[in-house]
């Protein structure tokens, strides 16, 4: 029998696990507005620029959560995240797809669709990883009215999503 031989095959993989388990995470807490959940993805000293907010992780997790507070639901999908870890650090880039529907003041549903990409960079601490810096560049915004179909009528809606919403799963 032949020994096997890693090379840090393993170790690189549970990093590149770890860091996108965050960039997915990021997008849940938000959409259930989980500020415990969002609070824990970033190093207290890390440096978030999202464009309309700049600052350290404790103003940027009040600013996400007041801003996803103005929406009755909000959806985010991240992909094709391109990884690169070199040791304790790791560098990403992802495409990402924001919506946010609401009402306004003349009781009209819209939504706002966001398309962009977060380039992060992970630092691993005492054996855990957790974003060091996250930026936002900005693709494109479209905003309108919503045209939902009669057809999904009876389709319920993600809205309300909190962590005591009856259907909220801890991570």
């Amino acid at each position: 029998m032949q020994a096997v031989v890693d090379d840090g095959k393993l170790e690189l993989l549970l990093a590149e696990t770890a860091c996108l388990r965050l960039i997915h995470r990021y997008g849940r807490a938000i959409d259930w507005q989980d500020g415990a959940e969002l609070s824990a993805l970033f190093w207290p000293d890390a440096r978030v620029d999202l464009g309309f907010f700049s600052g350290d992780a404790a103003g940027a997790v009040a600013f996400l959560l007041d801003n996803a507070a103005l929406s009755d639901r909000r959806f985010h999908l991240t992909a094709n995240s391109v990884l690169h870890v070199a040791g304790e650090r790791a560098d990403a880039d992802s495409c990402a797809i924001t919506q946010a529907v609401g009402t306004g003041a003349d009781g009209e549903t819209f939504q706002q669709l966001f398309f962009g990409r977060y380039l992060d960079r992970f630092e691993r601490r005492a054996d855990e990883w957790r974003f060091a810096e996250r930026r936002y560049l900005l693709h494109g915004h479209q905003a309108g009215p919503l045209a939902e179909s009669p057809l999904l009528a009876g389709v319920a809606r993600a809205e309300g999503l909190d962590p005591g919403h009856p259907l909220f799963r801890s991570r």
